[in-house]
């Protein structure tokens, strides 16, 4: 009949834009979350064995406190040094790697080091209460090393020694991670390094940006116990180099 009251059309049309919106709605959601998820769950991992080492630390000190000429065998063994490293030995100690802050993609890449790996190659932890940092110190600067820590750079001093230690850190996208807040420092703030029979404490002194390769920081300063950390700078374009110096005061 001509008087048939017709269906309206376009209605499948605006559905599939509905369901396309919702979609790419989701879409977006999950690759804001994703990085942020696993970035969570493996600061947990970190600090967990953080705290594990400061405990272990902390009773070997116990311990050593407790003998009194005993010939006995540490609870705790020494750490190794860097030749027993098998990638201090890998590198040149005039390489400095690109320390370029990773592709968000490459963020949400799992850890390639497993947290067994993680605990033997520990050396230290570098604590900075002034930017809220507590990070995991080891000896290298390759790609995987610098994903979870503070990496020495190969030729240089071991915390407490005299000469320079100098650590190589990443900055992260996620404001407090990694070296990401290291520009805040300032002359006279205060800097601790914790192995498991010591603690090293340094004052920041200097603080200048250099050219990315520029080796003139892996320098001993006048035969002092001298502390410089360096990453990229500024964050995400990395163009140059943020270097912080601190000299022991402890």
């Amino acid at each position: 009949m001509s008087g048939d009251v017709q269906k309206p059309k376009g209605k499948p049309s605006i559905n599939r834009r509905h369901i396309l919106s919702l979609l790419l709605a989701i879409t977006g959601v999950l690759l804001i979350a994703v990085p942020f998820v696993l970035t969570r769950i493996n600061s947990k991992r970190n600090d967990d064995i953080i705290d594990e080492f400061l405990k272990q630390a902390e009773q070997a000190a116990f311990d050593a406190a407790a003998i009194v000429d005993e010939p006995v065998e540490p609870l705790i063994t020494a750490l190794p040094t860097p030749t027993q490293t098998p990638e201090a030995q890998a590198l040149d100690e005039n390489q400095m790697e690109d320390q370029s802050t990773p592709a968000p993609e490459a963020q949400t890449k799992a850890q390639a080091m497993s947290k067994e790996e993680i605990k033997k190659r520990m050396t230290g932890v570098l604590i900075i209460d002034k930017i809220d940092l507590r990070m995991i110190i080891m000896d290298g600067v390759d790609e995987a090393t610098l994903r979870v820590a503070a990496g020495r750079m190969p030729g240089t001093d071991r915390p407490g020694e005299a000469g320079n230690c100098v650590l190589a850190g990443h900055r992260s996208y996620t404001f407090g991670k990694y070296f990401n807040r290291l520009d805040e420092l300032k002359p006279g703030d205060r800097i601790i390094i914790k192995t498991t029979d010591n603690e090293f404490h340094y004052e920041v002194y200097n603080s200048f940006i250099i050219e990315p390769d520029d080796l003139s920081i892996l320098e001993d300063i006048d035969n002092q116990k001298t502390l410089t950390l360096f990453t990229c700078h500024p964050v995400a374009v990395a163009t140059h180099r943020l270097v912080v110096q601190a000299k022991q005061i402890e």
